[in-house]
């Protein structure tokens, strides 16, 4: 029986079908009065057990992008996760952005934005399962945010990782680079091989290693955190999904 639960959660993660864990509703507060939705997968482990706070991308939405093959891998490898709705995103990936859904007219949904939503998720993480380790994980333009996050909050969370952190245009305000001389904890950046064809990001990515980052590129990646998934870059991701999982055991393991 274990055996057979151990290969249908690999089926999950390869093919994107939909979670085999259970996964329940909660919301937050942001600083702005903007109501942010989560979903969790905590697939019973105890609370303990370190919690990743998961952001999708552009377009996208939190259970669309995570909850059908990433948050269940990162339950069986003992992780809890909580996928957030974040104001500026969409139905990329199936679901409904319900942060985005319910937003008032007027209410600034750029992508810089979004941060206040990224604080409100580590606040409510912290007053609602406060104790275990926090892992910060973004993905495109939350990938940029991440590094803000973590560096004005280094008491809280333990390590911070970004899948293509997006810059200039909407981000000009708010770049991952311009918080990077401030960070106190253990960061990782991921990018897709194809993205390294690009000036800017091979800027970037040196200037996040000099910084003590840990800079990785992933052979037949795609953009974002999608670059884990099999189904959406049509090939074996295992060695990426092993690189990032030792990573997290790694810093988690640390006192």
């Amino acid at each position: 029986m274990a055996l057979l639960r151990m290969g249908l959660l690999w089926l999950v993660v390869g093919l994107g079908l939909p979670a085999l864990a259970g996964a329940a509703t909660v919301t937050a507060e942001t600083a702005d009065g903007v109501t942010i939705y989560g979903e969790t997968y905590f697939a019973g482990l105890p609370q303990s057990a370190p919690l990743v706070l998961l952001f999708h991308q552009a377009g996208s939405n939190g259970r669309g992008e995570y909850g059908t093959a990433i948050a269940p891998w990162l339950n069986r490898h003992g992780f809890r996760a909580i996928a957030w709705d974040q104001r500026s995103g969409g139905k990329r990936y199936g679901g409904t952005n319900r942060t985005v859904a319910g937003l008032k007219a007027g209410v600034p949904d750029g992508f810089c934005d979004a941060y206040a939503d990224l604080s409100a998720a580590l606040s409510f993480a912290r007053a609602t399962y406060g104790g275990q380790k926090i892992i910060v994980w973004g993905s495109s333009y939350s990938a940029a945010l991440v590094f803000q996050l973590v560096a004005k909050n280094p008491e809280a969370i333990t390590a911070a990782i970004g899948f293509s952190p997006a810059s200039g245009g909407a981000l000009a305000l708010c770049q991952a680079r311009d918080y990077l001389k401030d960070l106190k904890v253990r960061a990782m950046m991921l990018r897709p091989g194809s993205e390294m064809k690009r000036r800017t990001t091979r800027r970037q990515f040196s200037l996040f290693s000099k910084q003590g980052v840990t800079a990785k590129v992933i052979d037949m990646g795609v953009h974002g955190a999608s670059m884990l998934v099999d189904a959406r870059t049509g090939h074996n991701m295992w060695a990426a999904r092993d690189l990032v999982m030792t990573w997290l055991k790694d810093v988690t393991a640390e006192k």
